[in-house]
């Protein structure tokens, strides 16, 4: 009997989607009002990059998350690995400068912010000085329920509006060896480096922090160190995930 390429294919992804089915009911995702069982999340994420295809985010492609900790990001983060589009988390301490020399030497096209770093993100995306390539925004919903800025482009995007796709997403043509994400030094002794992470080296690091750290699916975290720095996102975030273990995030 053959079995199907997607019960033996590991991507990020597939994380998730073994996640809901091990867990359907079990809360996953809690971030203010928000409360997510692992299947509504796992049903969100594909409904997300659903509606990014639909758009016009390809394979490969690099997205900038500008954004404090949220439901929002997770969903954005896991959707991103559903189509195989490769995520750049940006420190939001930078200033608009510094921001756009990472987008710009990125390549990132996408640049999803939420309302609180909307305007840091429109002025990293403006620089002409790192030539950056942004044709578009992405507003993520925040932990406090903030509105969606006023000033919101036709041609800019919104997450909630995506999390209503109907649809889903083509199968993924993607693998372990195909890149993931692109995590950006601190640059405090040159200019920022992007640590290139493909799929398989990030899950490989999720195993070594379930053995050493001796987490299981009963394990209940509290996310609250930002989610654009390698330790919160794949220290803690990715292995709860990857577990089952219910995920409380917080910005505060």
């Amino acid at each position: 009997t053959m079995i199907p390429a997607a019960l033996h294919r590991q991507t990020l992804a597939d994380l998730l989607r073994r996640t809901a089915a091990r867990w359907p009911h079990k809360t996953g995702i809690v971030c203010g009002d928000t409360r997510w069982t692992w299947a509504q999340f796992h049903a969100v994420v594909e409904r997300i990059a659903a509606g990014l295809h639909a758009a016009g985010v390809e394979r490969g492609e690099r997205v900038g998350v500008l954004a404090r900790n949220s439901h929002g990001f997770a969903a954005l983060r896991f959707a991103l690995a559903r189509l195989g589009a490769v995520m750049v988390p940006v420190n939001f301490m930078l200033n608009a400068d510094e921001a756009a020399y990472i987008l710009g030497h990125a390549g990132v096209k996408l640049l999803a912010v939420d309302s609180g770093l909307a305007a840091l993100g429109r002025a990293a995306a403006a620089s002409t000085a790192h030539r950056t390539a942004i044709e578009r925004l992405l507003w993520l919903p925040s932990e406090d329920a903030a509105p969606r800025p006023a000033d919101w482009r036709p041609q800019d995007l919104d997450l909630t509006v995506l999390a209503g796709t109907e649809g889903s997403a083509p199968e993924p043509q993607h693998g372990e060896h195909d890149l993931l994400q692109i995590v950006y030094t601190s640059g405090t002794e040159s200019l920022p480096k992007g640590a290139m992470l493909t799929h398989r080296a990030v899950i490989d690091q999720y195993v070594s922090c379930i053995v050493e750290g001796g987490m299981d699916e009963n394990d209940v975290w509290l996310h609250a160190l930002p989610l654009y720095h390698c330790a919160q996102l794949d220290v803690f975030l990715g292995p709860a995930v990857y577990l089952g273990a219910t995920c409380h995030i917080t910005a505060k």
